[in-house]
């Protein structure tokens, strides 16, 4: 004979006469009352950190785990700093040089227009030589202006303050 009480899901009341029945069922809500024990004792934490090195507690603890470990760390950062470094200045070092490689040739370029301008004023040819004078002359005007006026934005730029950036907190929850 089997009679349950359907008021409230959890306090639901079962009375059965099996002893086999009786016995299997209590052990399944012995089970669920461990794994509802289990899981509340549960505790979820993180916490984060930006920069090169992790903050000191944490070397120490690393130090605990494994000895030398945090001097390890530190090694790893320096070196990974010198690494960046070197390639900034190689970086810095190749645009410089792009940069004045393309002067060069801008220079070059525009002492062969201007030659052939004075070539074709020199066989008669006025109209054409004044207007590739004036066209080169132009050109490079015009990039000297260009290039003067975006340095001075990018300068602008660079003076200007960082925007805040939003603090997202590390998530400590418990269950």
């Amino acid at each position: 004979m089997v009679e349950k009480n359907n008021d409230d899901p959890e306090d639901q009341a079962i009375i059965i006469e099996d002893p086999e029945v009786v016995e299997a069922a209590t052990e399944g809500q012995e089970a669920k009352r461990r794994i509802r024990r289990t899981t509340a004792e549960i505790k979820i934490s993180a916490s984060e950190f930006s920069g090169p090195l992790p903050p000191p507690e944490l070397l120490k603890g690393y130090n605990e785990a494994f000895a030398g470990c945090a001097e390890r760390v530190v090694a790893m950062a320096e070196a990974q700093s010198k690494h960046r470094q070197a390639l900034e200045n190689r970086v810095i070092n190749s645009n410089c040089a792009n940069e004045t490689r393309a002067q060069w040739f801008a220079f070059i370029l525009a002492l062969v227009i201007i030659g052939g301008g004075v070539y074709l004023l020199a066989t008669g040819k006025s109209v054409q030589g004044f207007s590739a004078i004036i066209l080169a002359v132009a050109s490079l005007a015009g990039a000297l202006i260009y290039g003067r006026s975006e340095q001075r934005k990018e300068r602008s730029r660079k003076l200007q303050p960082l925007p805040p950036q939003p603090h997202i907190p590390s998530p400590a929850r418990s269950n």
